[in-house]
């Protein structure tokens, strides 16, 4: 593994390791605040739950201390509180109107001592509206937390007094007994769920990332394959440009000594600068054909309507010289009505390559093959054969490369710029057909492109 990639790693690993620490706190934090939700939400439950009962077993008391009076038991409030608190395990106070203690299950003899709970919330609620509850701290038994429960009683001969009973309240016990199980199981469910949930989502949001950084990799390859093709496509056409330019150069400083001053000196040497000029001049027009297509400066005319017979009859026209020269044959058949999309002008230099390469590496006298049919399916196939010095197998994957050259000697004597091949795969792409290659060496070669159907 480089380094790039090690780095690469150890980000992503970092990227995943915070994200889930910051998805495992946010779950923690938010167990703990449900957790502290739930104990009190169930303490306050429960202390409504003893209120209720505290009030039925007030009433009942209640009950009692009217029956005592109205048939003069000799019961004393001492006994009904001290009954009741052996009975319920309550604390039983009972208060006349002025706030005075009449009796406490728990002071006993003591009771003389106790202050006036004329200001106690419970008392006055009760004295007002019949029913006090309260909870808060006993000034009286050491600062004990207590519930309370308080209710009015008239007697019929117009006494009134206050029953009231109060709970003990051991708030870690109860949060230990009835929350804290319950939070506890609550949050550890919580917890792996969403630990589990954290992880799972790290993971999908991690995915993007990952799919990103493939994406960069690859993005970093091709970039890296361009560059590499871009420094070799200058070396070659810095190379391919320096051979006509030394000619010229060459030739011209012969002609400007003593050679110029021989006519037939003259007219060679003139012959091979045009050469060399027309040459030169080709393979920058080729150039920057590629260069417009691959940087996406070439549009593609797609609602253009090509009679494939016609377009191919005129590039043949232009070629007829070339052929005669070398006294070979174009054999050209077709179907009479064949249209395709596309810019005829690329369409007409795709042909002209391929022709123009079928006639230039057959030999003297040879035949020149050129056939355009339409196929089932609605495409139209074009293939140009010749009877040349063909191909060898391990040449053909690399025939469209950029200034590759199966014959160098032939292809530079004929002026060749090597880009031929590649403009035409490149104008194959413009109009999505598909280019395939069969050759033998020394028995010609068939090239043949179809184009999908309109």
């Amino acid at each position: 593994m480089n380094f790039r990639a090690k780095i690469a790693d150890s980000i992503r690993s970092s990227i995943w390791a915070h994200i889930l620490l910051y998805s495992i706190i946010i779950i923690l934090v938010s167990v703990a605040i449900t957790s502290i939700v739930s104990v009190r939400t169930t303490l306050d439950s429960f202390f409504n739950e003893k209120r209720d009962e505290m009030r039925t077993i007030n009433l009942l008391l209640c009950d009692e201390l009217m029956l005592a009076n109205e048939t003069e038991s000799a019961r004393s409030f001492d006994y009904f509180a001290t009954y009741y608190w052996a009975a319920t395990g309550l604390r039983v106070t009972i208060i006349d109107a002025s706030g005075e203690v009449l009796a406490d299950s728990r002071s006993g003899e003591n009771i003389i001592y106790m202050e006036n709970h004329a200001d106690r919330e419970e008392v006055q609620a009760a004295l007002k509206d019949g029913y006090g509850s309260a909870r808060r701290k006993s000034s009286s038994f050491r600062q004990v937390e207590y519930i309370y429960e308080a209710a009015k009683l008239v007697f019929s001969n117009g006494d009134i007094i206050v029953v009231r009973l109060a709970m003990e309240v051991d708030r870690a016990k109860i949060a230990s007994a009835h929350a804290a199980r319950i939070a506890g199981f609550s949050a550890l469910i919580g917890i792996v769920l969403g630990t589990l949930i954290a992880v799972l989502y790290t993971r999908r949001l991690m995915r993007p990332i990952r799919e990103l950084e493939r994406h960069l990799a690859e993005t970093l390859e091709l970039n890296k394959k361009a560059e590499s093709i871009r420094k070799e496509f200058v070396a070659n056409v810095t190379h391919e440009l320096k051979t006509p330019l030394t000619s010229i150069s060459g030739f011209a400083e012969t002609l400007q000594g003593s050679a110029g001053e021989k006519p037939e000196v003259r007219d060679r040497f003139l012959a091979i600068i045009s050469l060399e000029a027309a040459r030169l001049s080709r393979l920058i027009d080729d150039t920057l054909i590629i260069s417009d297509i691959e940087n996406g400066r070439e549009h593609m005319v797609h609602d253009g309507d090509i009679d494939v017979k016609q377009s191919i009859e005129d590039v043949l026209g232009t070629l007829r010289p070339q052929a005669e020269n070398k006294n070979i044959e174009v054999c050209f058949t077709a179907q009479y009505e064949m249209h395709i999309g596309g810019d005829e002008g690329r369409f007409k230099q795709l042909i002209l390559n391929l022709a123009e390469n079928a006639i230039k590496y057959s030999e003297d006298g040879g035949r020149v093959f050129i056939d355009a049919s339409k196929e089932e399916g609605g495409s139209v196939c074009i293939s140009i054969r010749d009877e040349g010095i063909g191909i060898a197998a391990e040449d053909i994957p690399r025939v469209f490369e950029r200034f590759y050259r199966v014959d160098t000697s032939r292809s530079r004597e004929s002026g060749g710029t090597g880009l031929g091949l590649a403009i035409v795969k490149h104008i194959a792409t413009l109009f999505d057909a598909t280019l395939e290659v069969e050759s033998e060496l020394g028995a010609g070669s068939t090239f043949t492109i179809r184009f999908p159907a309109g």
